[in-house]
């Protein structure tokens, strides 16, 4: 009895953990780019702003990770970074031109790029070693993103600059939740020879990570400027706030299944569903009709959480535990920094030039030539692995 609640406690920690981690995306994220524009950033201005976040997630995640796994002190770095990220973003009251608003992207990103990682890597193995579904964990940060999305949305549109001041309480509030979990996790030290390289070694990981880019890649442009489509389309803040919650709420019962579906369906097969779905999302826009963006919105589950569970998942049951920072931190410099770095600066430059549809046009295609080549190449080599094991046998 006493097992098990602990258990109960640990679960609704982390449950609240990563639900407070996903806010901020709802009250920051999903409106920092209207606020912009409203600021007088043009679209080209928009996508260099998108682009120095992930731009230094690129070169910072994976020494986020390195630091946390050698000295085996991943809760440490995690409250540093959270601190970090409070300060950072209470910085954007101070901005009104683009240098500035360069400037607080900088100082912002520095801190906040290591928090998903990190977080995710404690999170991952203190489920596991306590029997938690990581994904029951997950849907906690689901909720907490559709239920504040919306209100988010109202507030912020004769609000905007509160966004600032609501995610700094937001990160404070989850550096006093690790309080909570300290006792708990328990210390990895990585040794001195093991790093970043030796996780390239393993074909599946650089395939996994391939793949997650191409498709971060378009994910990550269709995010980066829906909010302007909508605007350009005649919405405001609240119909963005609405078609946030639909992209969450339609990924519950994903994250209800997925642990049973992940177990019946290879990560590499999974992968490739969810980017078959996201071309179709991106698509959906150039319907010129609201109604079709939500339908695209309601395909978010089985599009980026698909993507999201399998990536993290596989990177904690393909590395040791003493790799799992390095590990998770080279998943998110792929999806938010090499990816979201080329999303957001091709994006801009083509939205400037072609204009926005016409770039989510583009963007699908090659995801949809990138997806069928891939299907190509893993029929051909589970043809081979047939052929290989029906030779075994034989002989």
């Amino acid at each position: 009895m006493k097992g098990s609640k602990k258990t109960l406690r640990i679960f609704w920690t982390l449950f609240a953990f990563n639900a407070l981690f996903y806010v901020p995306g709802a009250t920051f994220g999903a409106y920092i780019g209207v606020y912009y524009r409203s600021k007088g950033m043009n679209v080209s201005q928009i996508g260099l702003l998108s682009a120095i976040g992930p731009l230094l997630a690129l070169i910072l995640q994976p020494l986020w990770g390195i630091l946390s796994d050698r000295r085996g002190r991943h809760m440490a770095v995690l409250r540093l970074a959270l601190a970090g990220s409070a300060a950072g973003v209470l910085c954007y009251y101070r901005a009104d031109t683009f240098l500035l608003f360069a400037v607080c992207v900088s100082v912002y990103s520095f801190f906040n790029c290591a928090v998903g990682p990190i977080g995710d890597s404690i999170v991952v193995d203190m489920a596991l070693e306590n029997g938690l579904q990581f994904s029951s964990i997950r849907l906690g940060g689901t909720l907490a993103y559709a239920a504040t999305v919306v209100f988010a949305g109202m507030y912020l549109k004769t609000n905007p600059t509160a966004s600032f001041g609501i995610t700094a309480a937001v990160w404070c509030i989850m550096l006093l939740v690790t309080l909570f979990m300290n006792k708990e996790v328990r210390k990895y030290k990585c040794k001195k020879r093991t790093g970043i390289l030796s996780v390239f070694k393993n074909k599946k990981i650089l395939f996994v990570l391939f793949y997650a880019c191409i498709f971060q890649i378009v994910l990550g442009c269709y995010g980066s400027f829906l909010g302007l489509v909508v605007t350009d389309m005649g919405y405001d803040n609240a119909t963005i706030g609405r078609l946030m919650c639909v992209s969450a709420l339609s990924e519950i019962p994903v994250l209800l299944c997925i642990g049973y579906i992940s177990r019946k369906i290879r990560i590499e097969y999974l992968l490739l569903i969810a980017g078959a779905a996201m071309t179709i999302r991106i698509w959906l826009p150039l319907t010129g009709s609201i109604a079709g963006i939500f339908i695209g919105q309601s395909l978010q589950g089985v599009t980026y959480m698909i993507m999201y569970y399998s990536c993290v998942m596989f990177m904690n049951q393909n590395l040791s535990k003493e790799l799992h920072g390095t590990g998770q931190s080279l998943f998110y410099m792929v999806q938010t920094g090499l990816a979201c770095t080329f999303s957001n600066i091709a994006g801009g430059w083509l939205g400037g030039k072609i204009g926005l549809l016409k770039t989510y046009f583009l963007y699908g295609l090659v995801l949809l030539a990138v997806t069928a080549l891939c299907v190509f190449v893993l029929r051909s080599h589970f043809h081979k692995d047939i052929a290989k094991q029906k030779e075994t046998d034989f002989l």
